[in-house]
C-alpha cells in the first residue's frame, strides 16, 4: 500500500498551481533546491514522472493532473480532519477563510464581525481568527472551488456552478451618483433616465466585478452606453472621483450613507431599468463546514433578517 506524505503532496500541489519551481518556493517560504528534491522524491515513490518541463514552466503530465485532484481533496479532508480534533478537544476555536466582495468587506462585514464577536466568542468558544481575502466575485468563486476559502459573500450576478451552494441574503438599490455641482444636481433632478447619459462619463469598476457586470446589463437593456468611461479599482474611489465632477456613476445605494449625510454627492433613482442588486454566501456543497463557519452563517442569516425589516419599515 502507497504511503504518501501529506507535506510533499503540499509542495507538489504549490508547484502545480504555479507552474513554476521557483514561484512555488516563494509561496512556501523553501528554497528552490528544496521544492525540487521533494518534488523528485514523490516522483520515485510513485515511479511516475509528475511535470513535463517546457521552457520556463512546468505542466502536468496525465499521471500528474490524477494525483493533483486527488491530493487537493486529501489535504483539504486532512486540515478538516486536523480541525475538528483541535476543536474536540477544546486546544483552538478554529479558523475561518472568508472570501469578501471589496463592497461588502467596506460597508457590510465590520457589522458582521461585531455581531459574531458579540454571539459566538466565549471563554468556552475562544476566539476565532479570521482570513479575509478581497476580489471580485469570479476570482472569490474560484477560491471556492479551489478550497482556498470557506464561504464567500459577494453581489450578484454569481453564475451557477454545480459545485457550489448560493443563497441571497441582502437586497440593495442600485442609484446614479454625480457631483452637487454637476448640471444633473444643479437641476433638482431626483431621477435619471439611462438614455441620457449618452454623452456623460462614467466611471466603473473593472472587468469581472459584479457591479460592472450589472451595470452593462442595465445598460445594454436600456440600449444605451456613454460617451467615456474610467475604469476604478475599488468604489471610494469611483466616489471621490463623481465628488470632484470627473463623471457619473451606478452604485449601491448601502455605500453612500455618509456622503448623504455631509452632502458631498447627489443621489438619483433610475428610471427604466432594473435598478435592484442582490448580495449572496456561498460555499463548496461538498464542504464541511466548521462550527465557527456554521455560526457565521447563523449571523448573516438574522442580519438579512434584520435588512429585509429595516427596508419594510422604509
Amino acid at each position: 500500500m502507497l504511503s504518501l506524505d501529506l507535506q510533499k503532496l503540499q509542495i507538489f500541489c504549490e508547484v502545480a498551481r504555479q507552474r513554476s519551481f521557483t514561484r512555488a518556493a516563494e509561496a512556501l517560504y523553501l528554497t528552490q533546491p528544496t521544492v525540487s528534491q521533494q518534488v523528485q522524491a514523490l516522483e520515485r515513490q510513485i515511479g511516475v514522472r509528475l511535470f513535463e518541463r517546457l521552457a520556463k514552466e512546468v505542466y502536468l503530465t496525465e499521471a500528474g493532473k490524477v494525483l493533483y485532484a486527488k491530493a487537493v481533496n486529501l489535504l483539504s479532508q486532512a486540515q478538516e480532519t486536523e480541525q475538528a480534533v483541535r476543536e474536540a478537544a477544546g486546544i483552538s476555536a478554529g479558523r475561518l477563510d472568508l472570501g469578501v466582495g471589496v463592497t461588502l468587506a467596506t460597508y457590510v462585514l465590520p457589522e458582521l464581525l461585531r455581531r459574531f464577536k458579540l454571539s459566538y466568542n466565549s471563554p468556552s468558544n475562544g476566539a476565532v481568527k479570521f482570513e479575509i481575502a478581497l476580489g471580485n466575485t469570479e476570482t472569490l468563486a474560484q477560491k471556492l472551488l479551489k478550497n482556498e476559502v470557506d464561504l464567500a459573500l459577494v453581489g450578484t450576478p454569481m453564475e451557477p456552478h454545480p459545485l457550489l451552494e448560493i443563497h441571497p441574503f441582502l437586497e440593495d438599490k442600485l442609484i446614479m451618483i454625480c457631483s452637487p455641482a454637476d448640471g444633473w444636481a444643479m437641476e433638482g433632478r431626483n431621477s435619471v433616465n439611462l438614455s441620457e447619459i449618452g454623452n456623460r462619463t462614467m466611471l466603473i469598476r473593472e472587468r469581472g466585478s459584479a457591479l460592472q457586470a450589472f451595470a452593462s446589463q442595465m445598460l445594454e437593456v436600456a440600449h444605451t452606453q456613454a460617451e467615456n468611461y474610467l475604469v476604478m479599482a475599488n468604489l471610494e474611489a469611483i466616489k471621490r472621483s463623481v465628488e470632484i465632477g470627473l463623471g457619473v456613476a451606478i452604485i449601491p445605494a448601502l455605500s453612500i450613507r455618509r456622503e448623504l449625510e455631509s452632502g458631498r454627492l447627489h443621489v438619483m433613482d433610475i428610471d427604466g431599468a432594473k435598478a435592484g442588486r442582490t448580495f449572496v454566501y456561498a460555499h463548496h456543497k461538498d464542504k464541511e463546514l466548521t462550527r465557527p463557519a456554521r455560526a457565521f452563517l447563523e449571523v448573516i442569516k438574522a442580519y438579512a433578517g434584520y435588512s429585509i425589516a429595516v427596508e419594510a419599515e422604509a
